[in-house]
Order: structure tokens, then sequence, then C-alpha cells
């Protein structure tokens, strides 16, 4: 089915609602060795290892990937080509994607048909490990549908071409040839866990099928299954049936947010790690990829492709989160994330938090860093699954102030969408403009803040009026009690920008003048004197059906409040109180002396609360919720009838077990997208359809959505062909249920159609 996404409008903000439980247990990041290697061998029902915690490591390793300047991955897209090796590397599906395959067992074999040796070839290909894969839409030949009834082609290689196919469940039984006595091959060869396809085709000496040579092969999968926290009731704010530690509750997901945390949390058969990592959840910051997944859902980014082990798997993982312009980063011996998103300043920090004047702000970054323009490259399904370049992503007021062309070409390994990619190096362009590092020492009570928090700086003596700023990195000194944040400023509008819903970039950030100092001054909105509070105020993102209502797992949301003067917390102190004011949503305080928020629902597409926190009578702090609701985009409402009948008349006759009934609206796209493979018992022809629709159920005329379609090739080649259908019109401006049929007819020929295999789907979007 093909999806159109539509333009979303708040994106969530990178604050975290839940605390992160457990120890700071983590494993290194090391490429795989060779035992990663895939192998014939079945293997029996896998069960999860209980992944023993790993001691904690040294402060210096807890800043990689927090450097501002990490290197990225090294372009390594998905191979289109069939993977010829004597240690084969192992696959792993992402999303939806094409992949070649993994060769793993190729043979000609069979008695002497018409004169031909070995007529017969056996082909063995695995697409993806750690199965079971959500399963296979389509094989291809030339980048072409091959249709098939079954394991049977159909059309053009009718008879000559076979397959039988494995989505990888824990325990499967092996791959059978069509045509029988392929040597090396038995029911011992089992591919437990693991996609595959085995190709069987026949050698045509007389005629033109494989003349030239077996064509490239390929299939297109919807890949492997992710864990998604939202849908745990065991983990904060989720709610349903996935466990983190039982991949068979997870589900197929595209969202680079979901991806991401299943590659960190490794893949297991048998207690053994099949692919991935392998950290133990108390080594990662799971809300971060709960916030991650929020923000690409938003935004309609999803990831696709083909990861490889053994291999580099710190760039793997940086290949994913590239999808949702995020990367990896180490927080207090965690694994956590860094990204892309609005947020709200949690603290003014001024000079009375100054542990000492050394402040290092650098007036800019280097100039190599400071590009303006990119060329994106994505791979396209329209392109044969090639990667493609994409127009050019630049900034004007950037290539006034360089004075030069400053483009660099970009490989999204992993992006199959040219908008996404597009966004995501807009996002590159803007950063590379933000000043950084900005180096500030501070005193002992500012500890409670770490990396991905921002703050605004408030040093005019240094050049820093009123700057908001990301902290990047954390350091303490436990000598002098010093606290050391590295940060990068953070730009008003960047996002907006970067998403298209604006078209003017953000200004280049630059260190302030006495004179700037002077009217910043008496701007700066400072707290009550010595207070801090965090979170200081939030946004989030709610993901929504279609029609508005919060997905399992958005609600309930909590945030506990803590609150200091100077270095002393003074949270649930007598003297602090809390006040809450709702519109539009369903919270209340509660826990030890009511500082914890929880909001339960909400009954609008906006919605907000506010804590007042006091002390001894004296507002020190107002934070502000803001809840949007974020609708789905994509064809997230279908309805489907794999019930379809025959017609062999020249008439137009309805071919679906009924009408179909789907809600649609408001606005967006109503699509159809499908192959009917059809065969006839004598004669030949063509075979032509339409949809037809209407807007009353059960009553009043059917619409044709578009004039008939015709199988272009069943009047010449014969019977048995395909038809494809195609076409999409408007939604209405409010929802309402319509209803659909699928109507054929031969366009062309004679005989009795005997077949139609297929379904027909409907979707909105």
């Amino acid at each position: 089915m093909s999806k159109t996404l539509r333009t979303v409008a708040v994106i969530a903000g990178a604050v975290a609602l839940v605390a992160a439980t457990g120890g700071a247990a983590l494993a290194a990041l090391a490429p795989a060795g060779m035992a990663g290697t895939a192998t014939l061998a079945g293997v029996s029902a896998a069960t999860l290892a209980t992944v023993a915690t790993v001691a904690s490591v040294a402060s210096t390793l807890a800043s990689i990937g927090a450097q501002l300047m990490a290197k990225k991955p090294p372009a390594r897209g998905t191979i289109n080509q069939v993977i010829i090796a004597a240690e084969p590397v192992s696959p792993y599906i992402i999303g939806r994607t094409y992949s070649g395959g993994v060769l793993r067992h190729d043979v000609g074999y069979g008695a002497t048909l018409k004169k031909v040796k070995n007529p017969y070839r056996g082909m063995v290909l695995v697409y993806s490990v750690a199965g079971p894969l959500l399963g296979l839409e389509a094989c291809y030949m030339d980048y072409a549908v091959v249709p098939f009834s079954g394991n049977a082609a159909t059309g053009y290689y009718s008879s000559f071409l076979y397959r039988d196919v494995r989505s990888g469940l824990l325990s499967e039984t092996a791959l059978t040839p069509h045509f029988a006595g392929m040597p090396n091959w038995s029911s011992a060869h089992k591919l437990s866990s693991k996609a595959a396809i085995l190709w069987n085709g026949k050698f045509d000496k007389d005629g033109k099928r494989f003349a030239s040579g077996w064509p490239t092969s390929g299939a297109v999968w919807e890949g492997v299954m992710t864990y998604d926290a939202r849908q745990d009731s065991t983990y904060p704010g989720g709610s349903g049936a996935h466990r983190i530690a039982d991949e068979t509750t997870w589900a197929y997901s595209q969202c680079p947010g979901q991806h991401a945390l299943a590659y960190v949390l490794g893949r297991f058969r048998n207690g053994k790690k099949v692919f991935g990592v392998g950290l133990p959840p108390d080594g990662i910051i799971v809300q971060d990829f709960v916030t991650l997944s929020n923000i690409c859902d938003a935004n309609g980014w999803t990831v696709g492709g083909v990861v490889y082990e053994p291999g580099d798997r710190w760039a793997n993982l940086k290949r994913i989160l590239e999808a949702g312009a995020a990367e990896p980063m180490w927080r207090g011996g965690k694994l956590g994330l860094r990204f892309n998103a609005p947020r709200l300043s949690l603290y003014t920090l001024t000079a009375d938090d100054l542990a000492d004047e050394d402040v290092d702000a650098t007036a800019q970054q280097t100039w190599a860093a400071r590009l303006n323009g990119i060329r994106p490259k994505y791979r396209s399904e329209a392109n044969k699954w090639e990667y493609v370049q994409s127009d050019l992503v630049s900034i004007a007021s950037y290539l006034t102030e360089d004075g030069e062309e400053k483009i660099e070409e970009q490989q999204y390994d992993l992006i199959q969408q040219k908008d996404q990619a597009a966004q995501i190096a807009a996002y590159k362009l803007l950063n590379s403009r933000e000043l950084a590092p900005i180096v500030v020492p501070c005193k002992p009570h500012m500890r409670h803040f770490g990396p991905g928090d921002m703050l605004t700086l408030d040093l005019p003596d240094h050049g820093l009026g009123g700057i908001d700023a990301i902290i990047l990195k954390r350091q303490i000194d436990p000598a002098r009690m010093v606290v050391t944040f590295t940060f990068m400023s953070e730009s008003a509008g960047k996002h907006d920008f970067a998403l298209g819903r604006t078209g003017t970039a953000p200004p280049t950030p630059a260190l302030t003048t006495g004179e700037d100092r002077d009217d910043i001054a008496t701007e700066i909105v400072r707290g009550a004197d010595g207070f801090s509070v965090a979170p200081s105020s939030w946004v989030r993102a709610i993901s929504c059906t279609y029609a508005g209502t919060p997905k399992s797992g958005q609600f309930p949301l909590t945030a506990t409040y803590y609150v200091y003067q100077g270095a002393e917390e003074i949270s649930e102190d007598v003297l602090t109180t809390y006040s809450l004011a709702t519109t539009n949503c369903v919270a209340a305080l509660g826990g030890t002396n009511d500082r914890v928020l929880t909001i339960d629902t909400m009954s609008a597409d906006r919605a907000s609360a506010e804590v007042t926190i006091s002390y001894d009578g004296t507002v020190v702090s107002v934070a502000s919720i803001n809840l949007t609701k974020v609708r789905d985009g994509g064809s997230v409402n279908t309805a489907t009838d794999s019930t379809l009948s025959v017609n062999s008349s020249g008439t137009y006759a309805g071919v679906s077990g009924g009408p179909l009934t789907l809600n649609v609206g408001p606005d967006g796209l109503i699509l159809v997208d499908m192959n009917l493979n059809y065969g006839a018992s004598s004669g030949t022809g063509a075979l032509a359809g339409k949809i037809q629709y209407r807007t009353t159920p059960g009553s009043g005329s059917w619409t044709d959505m578009a004039a008939e379609e015709s199988d272009p090739y069943g009047a010449t080649v014969g019977e048995p062909s395909t038809l494809t259908l195609s076409t999409s019109i408007a939604g209405p401006s409010s929802a309402a249920d319509w209803e659909f049929q699928l109507l054929t007819r031969r366009s062309s020929g004679t005989g009795t159609l005997v077949a139609l295999d297929g379904a027909m789907t409907v979707g909105w979007s």
C-alpha cells in the first residue's frame, strides 16, 4: 500500500517525563566478531538470555559520542545485489525495503530435459536474521515485480519459476524446492529466525526464459520487530503487551527511535546474541528513545534498509539514529541520545552560578564545519532502490557570509524519503552555525542538570547575553566539586526552517558586544534569587490515531519536580508548595508534598497544565506543560477484502465480497494500490478494473474513483497475467463512513476466468 505523509504541526520536546531507573551499567560497543556469521544449521525456539549487568566504566568513556564534531558513520548503504562470500555477513532488515539477499546455497541439478543437462537451479538466499519479519511484500526480477499464485510464478515466468518463503520464525521448517532432488538440501537444513527464499528455476531451451542468464533477483520485505516502551504496561506511562526482555511481544515498526532501541538492546536467540549491541536495559536511558520515537512519529520520519554484521556497531547505531536527526550520547554511564527538537529553557545560568571566571566561549565553529550547502543522497524506490542525489539544500544567507560555495554530498544510508533527507540535511547546516563549544565551570548546585537540558546563558561579560544553549557534556571534579558543562547554542526558529514550515533560516549566532549586552541586560528574566526548578517547563507531542484518539501508552504522563535553593534541595520542605491549573486535560498533583504531576488524558487538540511552585508563600517558578495531539500521517485507516470472486464477462460486475466500509477524512487522501493476478482455463485476453465509492453506506449511487485501468500485457502475452490498480482522491472535509467496491471485466479475448488472486485494500491517510 502506497503511503502519503501529511505535514504535522508540533514535535515533541526533549525533556524526560519519568526518571530512568536502575544502575549505571553498560557494555562496550565493540565491532562484532566472525561468530555472527549466518549458518545453514537449524535452531530450536529461542529464549532470551538474562544479560548480566556490566560494571560502570571510567568517566572518559562516558564522553564518547558527546563530542561536538562527532565523526559521521562511513557510507555503507543497503546492497541491492546478491552477496556472495565464503564467510558472508549477516543482514538485518529495518522497516520496509528491497534487498538482494545473501547467497547460502546455489546448485544446478536434475535429469537431462530436452537435451539440457542440469535444467533446474536452486538458490537459497537469506535476507535477514533476527526474525520473524512481518512478511514478504513482493519478489522481483530485474527490479520488476514477479506475480505469484501461491509459490508458482504467473505471467511471463509461469511454469519456469517457483519460490518457497520463510519469514524467520524462531522454529522453522526447511525450505522446499519445487523441483525435487536438489543436492545437499534436506529437511534438516532449517533457517530458524532467518527470513529466506528458495528460488527454483527451470531453464527454457526452446523459449526465452533465462536465455540471457539468471536476472537480478531481490525482494521487498517488511522487516524485524521492535520494542516500544509506550506499548509496555510495566514501563512508567506505558500501556500494552510489549516487554523489553521478551522479543516475542515486539511488533513491526518503521520508527527510527524504536529500531535504535532494539539494536542497542541486541537480538538474542537461544541465549546467544545474533545481532546488535546487547546493552542491558539499566544501561540505557530508555526515555530518550521514547522521546525520539515521538519526534519521528510527529515529523513522519521513517527508517528503512539493511545493516550488516560483523561490522562497526557504533556506526550502525549512528546510521539508524541519523534517520531521526539524532546521535548517541553517554550520560552518567548510560547510553542516551542527543536529538533535534524544540525545547524550553529549564534555568537561567548567571555569574552567580559560576565556580570561577574561566568560561571558554568559542566565537564560531571551524571553517571546514561551517557548510552552506548539502546535497543529500537517499535510497529511492522509484530508481530501482539505488542511492540518488536529491536537490541541493542550501541557505542563501550562509553563502553570503562565506563568500564562496561550501557544499558537501551526504549519503543517508537508511532514509528512503526525499523530504526527510532534505530535513535532516537542513538540520546539519543549521547546527554547523551554532556557537560551540562553550565551556562553563559551575558551582555544585548545578549538578542536577545534564546532557540534553537547555539553559539560558546570561553571562554578558563573556559575550553570552541571553543565549539559549544545550548541554552536550557534563564533567564533575570531585576534589573541588566543580561541575563543568560543554554547551552548544540553540537558535530559535531553526526547527521550523528545517521542517519546511518557514522559508527563513535563523541568523548565524554570534557572541554579544558591549552594546548588545546593554540592550539585553534589561530583557533577561530571572527566577527568584537563589532558586532553581527542574523540569521548569516541557512540551509533548501526543501520538494519536487519524481521529485524534491518543494511542495506547501515551497516558498517563508523570513528572517529579526538584526544587533547589542554592545547593540545597528543598523539594519536600514544608515551606515548598505546589499548585496546579489545567486547560483541556485531566491532571493531579500527588506523592510526597504533592510534587509529582500526573496527566491522565486530554480533551482537545491542545492542552496545558501549569504547576506553580512557591517557597514560604513566594512564587519561585511556574512550570508550563503544553500538550499537542499529533495525528497519524500515512495510511492509518484501511479496509481489506481478500475474498475476490470471478467475473468472466465483458461487462463490469463487482468481484469483492461486498462493499468495504472505511472511515475517511478529515481531508487527507483516499488511495488504492494493488496487484491482481488472474488466469484462464482457455483462451486469451486481458482484464480491466476500477474502484467505485459512495458517500452514504447502503444507499446512493456509485462514483468511479478513476477511469478503468487495463492490463497492457494480457492481450498480447495471454493469461495468466496481472492487473495493477493505483489511484487516489481527496478525502472529505469532515470524517465520514464511505463504501468502496472493486469491479472487473474482460477487456479483450475470450475464455473462462478461473482465478483472481490478490486483495482489495483501500486506505485513508
